[in-house]
């Protein structure tokens, strides 16, 4: 029973671990595009409509980039510091193999907890972002259409 739970552990690390990866990937693709996309809003701030300031129409890659910026940064609570150690110079003898199995098992399960509450806060983030990018898509869309008539 308990090797059952150590593999079903380990499996829900690793695909944590996947996860919180892929994740990553996906901001620094995001934040490419979002800083191609700048380029040609800063080009052509001249020709913006005369209600719609620079500040204004720059928040919203600010935002996006804060998000994506927030999603990249490494977190590691302080809840599993006992079994998830780090340091600048950390000392191998912090890092010896425990000898029961029930805390060995309390270690996968902390590790688990840390590792969703990362991917969680990186999923809101990543979502946040791509959500206001749509919406400035949409509006940057309408106000096009506005003008043009």
């Amino acid at each position: 029973m308990a090797q059952d739970a150590e593999t079903y552990y380990r499996n829900l690390i690793l695909g944590f671990s996947d996860a919180i990866r892929i994740s990553d990937f996906k901001a620094n693709v995001a934040i490419v595009f979002v800083a191609i996309m700048l380029g040609p809003t800063l080009a052509f701030r001249d020709k913006f409509p005369a209600y719609l300031p620079l500040s204004v129409a720059l928040a919203p890659f600010m935002l996006i980039f804060l998000c994506l910026l927030i999603c990249l940064f490494p977190r590691y609570p302080k809840k599993g510091k006992v079994e998830f150690i780090i340091a600048r110079n950390a000392d191998p003898a912090l890092f010896r193999a425990p000898n029961d199995p029930v805390f060995e098992l309390e270690a996968q399960r902390t590790l688990c907890a840390i590792l969703s509450q990362i991917l969680y806060w990186k999923t809101v983030m990543l979502y946040i972002s791509y959500y206001t990018s749509m919406l400035c898509v949409l509006a940057v869309a309408v106000l096009v259409a506005v003008s043009w008539r």
